[in-house]
């Protein structure tokens, strides 16, 4: 594991005139010579006022005791306006996070970035503090080099300041906003990336990311390692979903219709309130009903003859007689549609609570349509607390929902 060193050059470098000895960039880099860490490069920032500074540094780090190879030495001059005071800590992060950069060209995955907090104007010496509490630089420590004429006794001349705690507050705070907005896999990666990476955690994410794309076969597998760990409710929920239990899928569908619409992704709501109309409609047909018809156009004939022979012809009556929404007259042979199975419903009289609401919906499936065939966006959702308590409503004489 190699050591690759980034610094400003401040004016008391190589040497410092006021303490008569070598300054903090010279001593850095002895103090991990000394400790036998190889050095595989020095990478030195500064402004056109301390160009002589930094190629005297170069040339005292290139002779005895250092003895560094001139290649393993880069001078990069910065924006001239870092000279002026005060220094635009906005310019000096990009400086620092472009050598930053150059040094992961550089860098073996063992390899580890040494900056130097201690050279270069108050700003210069923060900023690489803030880009490793960033997470600009994963595998980096910060180094100060104490003024020897303010040591204490019992302090060392060069040591570390950790600033991991900060880090992980950032990565907390990150965190906790991405599960706020539903974006797991989001949530993941910044754990999976920080230093609050935990197994169980990481599950739960990927399991709510698989979840919610109603992957229910991963969001199991994702969690199933973990079931002695976790809250065995987890399971039990999905455990029905990957069955495909039909009170379950329909209560899936419109908590997910329910979480596009609080995210406001509107195109993506309206999709998932068509698929909710659509399960709740076969649902109903299917299991109340009990007419085992599909809208597969492959088992078209066989639904067909389903509804022929269902209630004594009155319902394939009923059906041919039936007008649509937008006018015109249904007609099954064409395929068992959305409409079909509406239909359906509303031809039985147990339904009749029901069949308000649900054409309540139409008028957004018609929107989904829209959106997806004509490549339209969606800024809004008209009416939209009117139409969460339609699904409410709705929902609540099918299956149970929570309360809140």
């Amino acid at each position: 594991m190699a050591s690759i060193i980034l610094s400003f050059v401040g004016s008391q470098d190589p040497y410092s005139n006021n303490t008569n000895q070598e300054g903090s960039i010279v001593t850095l880099v002895t103090q991990l010579l000394t400790i036998n860490q190889p050095i595989k490069q020095v990478i030195l920032l500064h402004t056109d006022t301390l160009t002589k500074n930094a190629s005297d540094t170069k040339d005292w780090l290139e002779s005895n005791p250092a003895n560094l190879s001139p290649e393993s030495i880069t001078l990069r001059l910065v924006d001239p306006v870092l000279s002026t005071d005060p220094v635009n800590l906005l310019i000096a992060a990009q400086e620092s996070r472009n050598a930053i950069a150059v040094a992961h060209s550089q860098m073996d995955s063992q390899d580890t970035l040494e900056f130097n907090a201690s050279s270069g104007t108050p700003v210069m010496k923060w900023v690489w503090s803030v880009l490793q509490a960033a997470g600009y630089a994963p595998r980096s420590r910060i180094w100060q080099v104490r003024n020897p004429k303010e040591m204490q006794p019992d302090q060392e001349r060069v040591f570390t300041t950790d600033v991991t705690t900060l880090k992980d507050e950032f990565d907390r705070k990150v965190i906790a906003q991405q599960v706020q907005d539903y974006n797991y896999s989001g949530a993941a990666i910044t754990l999976n990336t920080s230093n609050l990476h935990h197994p169980e955690i990481a599950a739960l994410l990927q399991y709510g990311h698989h979840r919610r794309t109603l992957n229910f076969d991963r969001a199991f597998s994702a969690i199933d390692a973990f079931r002695e760990q976790l809250n065995s409710h987890w399971i039990s929920e999905i455990t029905p979903l990957r069955q495909k239990h039909s009170q379950a899928l329909l209560k899936e569908a419109y908590f997910n219709a329910l979480l596009r619409l609080k995210t406001q992704q509107y195109a993506d709501f309206l999709v998932s309130l068509f698929r909710l109309q659509e399960q709740l409609l076969y649902y109903l047909v299917q299991e109340k009903i009990g007419l085992d018809i599909s809208g597969k156009f492959s088992e078209k004939e066989k639904s067909i003859q389903i509804i022929q022979t269902a209630e004594e012809g009155r319902l394939h009556q009923f059906l041919k007689d039936y007008t649509l929404p937008g006018g015109g007259k249904l007609d099954i042979n064409r395929g068992i549609s959305r409409y079909a199975f509406q239909a359906i419903v509303e031809y039985y009289p147990q339904f009749e609570n029901l069949v308000p609401l649900i054409r309540d919906l139409n008028h957004y499936c018609h929107r989904r349509n829209d959106s997806v065939h004509g490549f339209v966006g969606v800024s809004e959702i008209e009416n939209e607390s009117t139409l969460f308590n339609t699904l409410r409503q709705l929902m609540k004489q099918v299956t149970q929902l929570p309360e809140q």
